[in-house]
């Protein structure tokens, strides 16, 4: 790393609390001595479930502890519990499904099991309507708090007037079968990394302690097993110089930064399952973020999907002590595509508003969830108009206000949902009519990222393209073109990479062989190799990075007994799923926090749960 670029970082961390627990990303130790232990959770009293390691066994299948824990809660031949088990739409977890049904039936359990898609699963989950349940939380930025929000009791409660939550759905209410001390010693560990946000030794201490509590304490409720954290990896043909996409996945990557150049042609042809929306404030799936990166720019923007993040349509910042008041400078001369001009704070502002309060928003968890922008409400929870607190004060100056304190603005700024689009090019905000109707850009955008809208066919068989923009104010890509097509079934997409008409594709679980992959070398955490010969016997060029992710079996509390919990718990056995399941594409997941960002990165992670 250049000297200019240490300075950049070392200001970056000097301007926001963010380093706390993503500090093991850069090697370096996560705050706190490390041992996992933590003497006191900051107001002298003792915390439930200090003091433990993992408790159910690695790779063991406990059927004699599972049977004893149900026989003391009152269960046995003649009083078995029924548990529906409600899972994604997925190979790899029916398989799972059905190992852990056959383990359980020897435990007094009997397993129903059912699946659904993923909106129908959410909506299932959300409304109660399961007692266990297959999720996975992809990272929003690089922190254990973005993880640990998911079992913060009160953020876990979708049937509660009032709240608005956003955690897994857990139902951890004072209703559910759990001690009340564990709860409660959970809400109060949450409390100290939500409170103690600030970039100081003592503040980093603190966050790296409570971390490791709540993991603990998610080991003693068994309200949630983490199964395995995964990774990405990404195939590619000798013709593309490729620089695959770092621990924040592919959706955290512009084209531009990926694809360096194609021998013998000026289009990048890849696949890609079903769109729903290119507005960046709608662009509810993967895929459709993905295309949103390549034609839209946020302020700031993660180095090619790694952890690092830079400031993008800005060239500076500040940020106030008590890291709720951010201003930022605009780079001067950015353009939007077409005929739309200079990219100035108004249309900035415009862009975040429309976030916050348009009716077409489904990305509004980000500013207000996550970051907590300041802004007025009305008597139904409804943000008023005009009232979000980002504010142009210059034509390239604007300043972002938060309620609260919050140690990840920057790294959250980066996310494709703050794109910048022009001013009042949709009249679906208080204060503006309009250029053209919300339906119709949302299917032809405008942007000032560094590729411009085509064409978008929808649906199965249809095609997405887009054309370098010659004008980008960080250069004109190395490609001339994008080129979809757009399938839904793995396979299919498969056996388009394998004739040739995809540069660059994933391989799924049914098609991959783990014979196949040689790994040479390591860049960072990336190992690099090759794969094949595939179907075509050609052999491709692979890579394979861990993702910053976590997949888990989690319950509804008030529906599923404590002992059910533990049961199932002690039957898991993460090495053997990940290994012959899903091919050792992955790592066993033994808490929530994945190791990028535990205390102490991989090495506080594994001497955490083994101690």
């Amino acid at each position: 790393m250049s000297e200019d670029d240490q300075m950049k970082r070392r200001r970056f961390l000097q301007a926001t609390g963010a380093s706390a627990l993503t500090v093991g990303l850069a090697g370096c130790s996560g705050g706190g001595n490390g041992n996992g232990n933590g003497n006191g959770n900051g107001n002298g009293t003792e915390t439930p479930g200090s003091d433990v390691s993992y408790p159910y066994g690695a790779n063991e299948i406990r059927i004699g502890e599972a049977k004893a824990v149900m026989e003391e809660a009152g269960y046995g031949p003649d009083n078995r519990f029924e548990l529906d088990w409600l899972q994604y739409v997925s190979p790899a977890w029916g398989e799972i499904a059905e190992t852990v049904r056959g383990r359980l039936e020897q435990a007094y359990i009997d397993m129903n099991t059912s699946e659904a898609d993923f909106g129908q699963l959410l909506d299932k989950t959300e409304n109660g309507d399961m007692q266990a349940f297959t999720l996975g939380w992809v990272a929003d930025y690089p922190g254990a708090r973005n993880f640990l929000q998911l079992v913060d009791p009160e953020n876990t409660i979708y049937d509660a007037e009032g709240i608005s939550p956003n955690g897994a759905r857990l139902f951890w209410s004072e209703d559910a079968y759990t001690d009340t001390d564990v709860r409660d010693s959970m809400t109060e560990q949450f409390d100290r990394i939500q409170n103690n946000p600030e970039n100081t030794d003592e503040a980093q201490s603190t966050r790296a302690d409570a971390t490791r509590k709540m993991e603990e304490l998610i080991w003693e409720s068994a309200a949630m097993l983490p199964i395995y954290h995964s990774v990405e990896d990404s195939y590619w043909y000798d013709r593309v110089d490729y620089n695959p996409p770092g621990g924040m996945g592919g959706s955290r990557a512009k084209a531009s930064n990926s694809v360096r150049g194609i021998e013998g042609s000026d289009t990048l042809n890849g696949t890609s399952v079903t769109l729903n929306s290119l507005d960046p404030i709608a662009s509810g799936n993967t895929s459709s973020g993905n295309k949103v990166m390549d034609l839209f720019d946020a302020p700031m923007n993660y180095v090619n999907g790694t952890t690092e993040v830079e400031p993008l349509i800005v060239e500076d910042y500040t940020v106030s002590e008590d890291l709720t008041e951010y201003e930022f400078t605009l780079k001067e001369g950015i353009q939007f595509h077409g005929d739309y001009g200079e990219v100035t704070a108004d249309d900035v502002v415009y862009s975040i508003r429309r976030l916050v309060e348009s009716p077409n928003s489904t990305n509004t968890y980000f500013p207000i969830s996550v970051l907590n922008i300041d802004r007025e409400e009305d008597d139904d929870g409804n943000v008023v108009p005009g009232s979000t607190a980002v504010e142009a004060t210059g034509d390239y100056t604007f300043t972002v206000t938060l309620r609260n304190a919050f140690g990840f603005t920057l790294e959250v700024l980066a996310y494709s949902a703050f794109s910048v689009v022009p001013e009042g090019i949709v009249g679906d905000i208080d204060g503006y009519e309009g250029e053209m109707e919300w339906s119709e850009f949302s299917s032809n955008p405008v942007g000032c990222g560094p590729f411009v809208f085509e064409e978008w066919q929808s649906g199965v068989g249809g095609e997405f393209r887009a054309s370098a923009f010659a004008d980008y104010h960080d250069g004109e890509p190395a490609v001339g073109n994008l080129s979809y097509t757009i399938l839904s079934d793995p396979n299919s997409i498969y056996n388009r990479f394998v004739n040739g008409n995809a540069d660059v594709s994933g391989i799924p679980t049914s098609q991959y062989d783990q014979s196949l992959v040689s790994i040479e070398e390591e860049d960072g955490v990336t190992q690099l190799g090759t794969y094949g010969p595939i179907g075509n016997d050609k052999t491709v060029n692979m890579a394979r990075t861990p993702t910053i992710d976590t997949f888990y079996i989690a319950f509804n509390m008030e529906e599923v007994p404590k002992a059910v919990r533990q049961a199932m718990a002690y039957v898991i056995t993460r090495d053997d799923f990940v290994s012959n399941v899903f091919k050792g594409r992955g790592e066993s997941a033994f808490h929530l926090t994945p190791p990028q960002v535990f205390p102490g990165g991989a090495e506080g992670y594994r001497n955490h749960w083994q101690e």
